[in-house]
């Protein structure tokens, strides 16, 4: 029994912390570094959104170039780009990043206030032509679905989350991580939206969960996922995070959390040195201030 795992802190984690926009792009590729010495070899490692929309990630260019010799030397390794239009998937293959994120949504509010379209419908019309590009250009995508359980102008509707992650494993992202963004999920709105994914057809085996801690129901959640068939989560060293324009969302599952659960069912994540772990979440709280 196993899982994979997606690290998101050095770019969903720091994209929300207030002293981010402090770090330079040789404390992210330390930080990363450092996730890398643990076993991790799914990595988020920055976005080329509008700096002014998110300044942390302001140095995501440099991150990357910065990282190059990194990938050369670990091919095993995947670091991820979050973009948001073809401005920044030209910056992405700048850098020759292996892979993207795109970022979507179900609720109609968060496609207006996050990704800046007139309507969820349309926010996938834009972000067609991107995939077909990177695929074209030989660089896997992966897809984001937002607003999961709900939000603060749609109530929770499995049916319409299945239908969009179907929409993007048609569009060509090779995987669909569902994000509780604000964190209101419980384990039975898990189980029910699983079963909505294999109603409509979508493999279980192309779906990662990505939960927020907001009400610390986080693992509760982790745990039906995996009784129900899902093997890829998200998390966060030092549970960094969170989306900067969504109502409460509050931090990400913490990485540490994650492990501990898993180890404790007997189940083999990626993590071979957890001690390495704990030193990576310390660097990146240290230098935000979160520590003494």
């Amino acid at each position: 029994m196993k899982i994979d795992i997606v690290d998101v802190s050095a770019r969903d984690g720091l994209q929300n912390e207030p002293q981010a926009v402090r770090l330079s792009a040789q404390d992210k590729v330390d930080y990363i570094k450092l996730l890398m010495a643990t076993g991790l070899k799914r990595i988020e490692a920055g976005s080329f959104v509008k700096p002014s929309a998110v300044p942390a990630m302001a140095n995501s260019a440099q991150v990357g170039e910065d990282l190059k010799p990194l990938q050369a030397a670990y091919p095993q390794v995947t670091f991820s780009y979050l973009v948001p239009n073809e401005r920044g998937l030209e910056r992405a293959r700048a850098i020759k990043a292996k892979e993207i994120a795109i970022f979507l949504g179900v609720s109609e509010e968060f496609a207006r206030d996050n990704i800046n379209a007139p309507s969820v419908e349309q926010s996938f019309a834009d972000i067609a032509p991107v995939v077909g590009q990177a695929l074209a250009a030989g660089i896997r995508v992966r897809g984001y679905l937002s607003t999961i359980f709900g939000y603060s102008d749609m109530a929770f509707s499995p049916d319409k989350v299945a239908q969009r992650a179907a929409q993007l494993l048609a569009m060509g992202c090779y995987e669909v991580s569902l994000g509780d963004t604000t964190g209101i999920g419980t384990a039975d709105m898990t189980a029910t939206l699983i079963t909505a994914l294999r109603d409509f057809g979508v493999p279980l085996s192309k779906v990662a969960m990505h939960f927020h801690d907001t009400f610390g129901r986080a693992i509760q959640n982790v745990a039906v996922s995996y009784e129900m068939g899902i093997r890829i989560f998200d998390a966060s060293t030092g549970g960094l995070g969170g989306c900067p324009y969504a109502h409460s969302a509050k931090g990400n599952l913490a990485m540490g959390d994650l492990i501990h659960w898993a180890r404790v069912n007997g189940i083999a994540t990626p993590v071979t040195n957890p001690d390495m772990l704990e030193k990576a979440a310390r660097f990146m709280l240290q230098k935000l201030g979160k520590t003494a």
